[in-house]
């Protein structure tokens, strides 16, 4: 496995932990070197940048805050692999 797809593969699994802050300075300046040239890991960062912003306005708009562990809970869906095809 080159470095390229392993630093594809460790970004996808860090996308949410960099938007919400959790990453220590080299591990973001890896996912920042990676998501600047992989147009899916840019894209993702912009994803999880808008989830993140369209939920901090459902607890404004319907006096509903997001639960503390759904960041949790996204990591771990994500970290799942899609079920195969037959």
């Amino acid at each position: 496995m080159g470095i390229e797809r392993n630093d594809h593969l460790w970004s996808q699994q860090h996308l949410s932990h960099y938007v919400a802050g959790d990453l220590r300075l080299r591990a973001r300046r890896r996912l920042d070197r990676h998501a600047r040239d992989c147009v899916d890991c840019g894209r993702g960062v912009r994803a999880m940048h808008s989830l993140v912003y369209a939920m901090q306005g459902l607890g404004g708009l319907a006096g509903v805050s997001a639960p503390a562990t759904i960041f949790d809970r996204v990591r771990s869906a994500g970290s799942t692999p899609p079920p195969r095809r037959a």
